[in-house]
């Protein structure tokens, strides 16, 4: 996988360029992580391919499909897949590192909903997910790019706004955590151009964070640090 934020692609012969949903850093994936990798990823794990899934096929069970971007670790994916288990979570994540330990959770806990994917998150919507095809789709933390100069690398922008709004149900929600002030408002005034998404904020701006919430690591991380978290929370109006 390139360290890069963009993907060599060419269409008609002519070459052009597509913002990844990541960058991927250096990071070390453990040998636990590499043996999780190789012993579980048939139980959990779904190749990228150029074709939509069929999640009738995907899961043991046909329950609403939860889709998460960029899981980390996968502990508190797996702790929601536990607890909420008439739900079918999907999770993507471009870290060896996180896959491996995801993988080691999900088997531990022997879990029948949930699926993993190794991949780029915007090529993954765009070519494997049907349209209103799921109840939900959660980022938690995304990277917020704080510097001016960063933000075309953000994943968070108007057109992929508008992409994953088509893969919600009617009345599907879309669920974003960030603890980056900035981030919070940009996606705000980004999102209020896109008719499709209702914010389920009474004064249009954030809900107020659940205390008894499934925390991730960057959500502990937060407390710790005495970062604020801004919760948004939208629902697909078509």
């Amino acid at each position: 996988m390139k360290n890069n934020i963009i993907t060599p692609k060419y269409k008609n012969g002519v070459f052009f360029r597509q913002n990844k949903s990541f960058v991927c850093r250096k990071g070390r994936t453990t040998k636990s992580q590499l043996k999780s990798i190789e012993k579980y990823w048939p139980l959990f794990g779904i190749d990228y391919q150029l074709k939509p899934l069929n999640f009738r096929c995907v899961f043991k069970h046909n329950y609403p499909v939860v889709l998460d971007i960029g899981f980390g670790s996968g502990n508190s994916l797996v702790k929601m897949a536990t607890h909420f288990c008439h739900f079918n979570f999907l999770g993507i994540e471009v870290y060896e590192s996180g896959i491996g330990s995801c993988l080691r959770f999900a088997y531990i806990s022997n879990l029948e909903n949930l699926k993993i994917i190794h991949h780029n998150a915007v090529e993954v919507i765009e070519t494997m997910i049907l349209n209103h095809t799921l109840s939900k789709i959660q980022i938690f933390f995304p990277d917020p790019w704080p510097k001016k100069r960063h933000h075309k690398r953000r994943m968070i922008q108007h057109d992929f706004l508008e992409n994953i709004s088509k893969k919600l149900n009617y009345g599907g929600i879309l669920h974003i955590l960030t603890d980056s002030k900035e981030y919070a408002v940009y996606i705000l005034d980004t999102i209020k151009n896109i008719n499709q998404y209702l914010n389920l904020s009474k004064k249009n701006t954030f809900i107020e964070y659940p205390v008894d919430y499934i925390k991730t690591n960057f959500s502990k991380k937060a407390d710790f640090l005495g970062n604020k978290i801004f919760n948004l929370m939208f629902q697909s109006k078509y």
